[in-house]
């Protein structure tokens, strides 16, 4: 899988692009804020039709183009994929521009067809290394559940409906639960609620909790090949109504993403959702008083957090940066390495400022690992990071003030 070709309109610092991007390693060369952050944003929007982080969708249309009749931006790609061709078109619209009240629409279309949201994310799989991913190592919580949302919705369509629908209940109910606390009244309506939060609730916490069992087998290996060392890297998902049912529960909870198309296998899935489901309605009586106390809703997947240890230590509070670097690293490739699993095809990696903390020798073992991806996209200010040996294998695009031309090397 690889982006062939992107056209931006008013999307960030770019008025205008159009560019062919081949196979292999790109390295995007040029100084800070010349552009080179924005292609790899826009290659992101055309994976998830939202930018990374976030950023507003105002944010996203071009400052100059405030001025024109009907203010947009837009992302065209061209995807190849094994099955063949297809096209995204995002055009990002503002609406009205009551003065503190902008409001945006998004059109999206799929092989020149208007799509729904859900049925383009997944065409192009990405996977996006930022500085700012550091976040994930020492953030908060929602930094984490947002990582497993990513790439959960990027492979499963069924999970980004899940889990539209669940953070929508869980706005619903969280409502009916503070007006119970300042005005009283009929309790038994939260059931209206609990049944959708534990239906979708259910789903998503089966696929985090396989897709964090992955992760774990993957990124171990992965982080010793960056550092060169045999420290233990440990990923665990840790969930109030996962482990509510004591050992069992860290084991049975399968997803058909992870397995082979094996007889059963549908069934294994439902059964571990029913599983978890009743552990989740267990625990939402059990607390029920609590809920209404507290005007907010204490048990689900929105609750949950991803648990990162090297050798048994938890990074959060004791990781250094330059741990913490690698181990985000590690974590991103194994991301890469649960959707090859699982589509059968490479995604293309976003590496940004990647190379600039790292010393020689971890340069060059990442880039090992770029070269298996069918593309990849890397910013940096200096070209020389790059040992010659794999720079010539590369395209090397000079980016500067928004204007992309290729360098013959």
């Amino acid at each position: 899988m690889y982006l062939h070709r992107l056209e931006l309109v008013n999307f960030r610092c770019y008025r205008h692009l159009e560019i062919d991007l081949p196979k292999g390693p790109i390295l995007l060369v040029g100084a800070n804020a010349q552009g080179k952050t924005s292609l790899l944003e826009a290659a992101f929007v055309l994976a998830t039709t939202r930018a990374p982080y976030g950023i507003l969708d105002r944010m996203l249309i071009h400052w100059g183009a405030g001025d024109e009749v009907i203010p947009f931006s837009r992302v065209w790609g061209k995807v190849e994929r094994t099955g063949g061709p297809s096209t995204i078109d995002i055009v990002n619209v503002r609406t009205t521009a009551t003065p503190g009240d902008e409001r945006f629409t998004k059109r999206l279309r799929l092989d020149d067809a208007p799509r729904r949201a859900m049925d383009v994310i997944g065409t192009l799989n990405v996977v996006l290394f930022t500085p700012r991913d550091i976040d994930l190592i020492h953030g908060a919580p929602a930094e984490r559940r947002r990582y497993l949302d990513v790439l959960l919705c990027q492979i499963d369509r069924n999970y980004v409906r899940a889990l539209g629908q669940y953070n929508h209940v869980v706005v619903q109910r969280n409502h009916l639960l503070r007006r119970l606390r300042d005005r009283g009244g009929d309790r038994t309506e939260l059931a209206v609620w609990d049944e959708p939060l534990v239906t979708h609730g259910a789903r998503i916490l089966s696929r985090r909790a396989a897709a964090a069992r992955q992760l774990d087998a993957l990124a171990h290996q992965l982080h010793i090949d960056l550092v060169g060392d045999d420290q233990r890297l440990g990923i665990a998902y840790r969930s109030q109504v996962v482990e509510a049912g004591g050992d069992a529960a860290t084991d049975p909870i399968r997803s058909p993403d992870d397995l082979d198309a094996a007889p059963g296998v549908a069934a294994d899935v439902a059964n571990a959702e029913a599983e978890i489901a009743q552990r989740f309605r267990r625990l939402l009586a059990g607390r029920r008083e609590e809920e209404i106390a507290r005007g907010v809703s204490l048990i689900g997947p929105h609750r949950d957090d991803l648990e990162l240890r090297l050798d048994g230590v938890d990074l959060r509070p004791f990781g250094s940066r330059g741990q913490q670097r690698t181990v985000t690293l590690a974590l991103k490739l194994a991301e890469a390495g649960v959707m090859w699993r699982t589509t059968g095809e490479r995604p293309v990696l976003l590496l940004d400022d990647v190379l600039s903390e790292l010393d020689r020798n971890r340069r060059r073992r990442l880039l090992a690992h770029v070269s298996a991806h069918e593309q990849a996209l890397i910013t940096t200010t200096d070209v020389t990071a790059v040992d010659h040996a794999q720079l010539e294998h590369a395209t090397v695009l000079d980016v500067a003030a928004a204007v992309v031309r290729k360098r013959e090397v």
